[in-house]
């Protein structure tokens, strides 16, 4: 992962600020999704990833034996894939764009339409992706038009018997390339899927004390980067078959 960090150094050495957050990002997610620390008052000033990752991997199952399925894992950060491959269980990833981790097995597929059997993971992961599925993914180099998050969590739900789901929470909004949802819009999206809530956590970014848990209703007026360095709230939701 340190070798990995050195395709930041050029982008770094141009002053470029979105990368500049990256690089800060990482050793933070890192120590949080290892430790136990309350994912309250961290991150200053950074995105949602600090509380998502750890949040998800927090929630993985205890047994070793298990098999986890990620979505989305071609563009995630260099850290969250560092610690999918430390992970004790069996992780296979998959994407719409080609993603090559050493140590995982990797597929090119559609989240809409994922060639495995029923039941054939524990859990599934989806972090800062649902929102991307049907909308315009030309920035990405893939294409994903048509419909969108709620057959995805249909198909998410029927491969795995848990899915660990976050999405950017605050005002509902269409940006074109990605959803914006309100906390009670994502849960009315996950019911329409056939699956039930088990779990639902809101946090929040405030530009003085950082990320801390929210009341879902407290974060409904909020844009995306109100405040923030990209989404202003985030939903982690645990999910099952109703």
């Amino acid at each position: 992962r340190r070798i990995g960090q050195l395709a930041y150094l050029p982008r770094l050495a141009r002053g470029h600020a979105a990368t500049r957050g990256v690089f800060a990002e990482e050793p933070l997610i890192e120590r949080l999704a290892l430790g136990r620390e309350p994912l309250e008052g961290i991150g200053v000033g950074l995105s949602e990833r600090v509380v998502e990752i750890p949040w998800v991997l927090r929630s993985l199952p205890t047994d070793r034996e298990a098999r986890v399925l990620d979505i989305g894992t071609a563009f995630s950060l260099i850290v969250y894939r560092w610690l999918l491959v430390r992970q004790p269980h069996v992780v296979e990833i998959a994407d719409l764009a080609e993603a090559y981790v050493p140590g995982l097995r990797s597929h090119v597929a559609d989240v809409r339409n994922l060639p495995f059997a029923q039941d054939s993971f524990e859990v599934a992961t989806c972090i800062s992706t649902l929102e991307h599925v049907g909308m315009d993914n030309t920035d990405y180099g893939v294409e994903s038009g048509g419909a969108g998050e709620v057959q995805a969590l249909r198909e998410l739900g029927r491969v795995a018997r848990r899915v660990l789901v976050t999405v950017p929470a605050g005002s509902d909004e269409n940006m074109g390339w990605q959803r914006q949802y309100a906390p009670r819009t994502f849960r009315r999206v996950v019911e329409e899927a056939g699956l039930a809530v088990e779990r639902l956590e809101v946090f929040a970014h405030d530009p003085v004390s950082g990320w801390a848990p929210a009341e879902e209703d407290s974060v409904e007026g909020r844009t995306y980067g109100q405040g923030a360095a990209a989404a202003a709230a985030i939903v982690c939701a645990e999910l099952s078959r109703l």
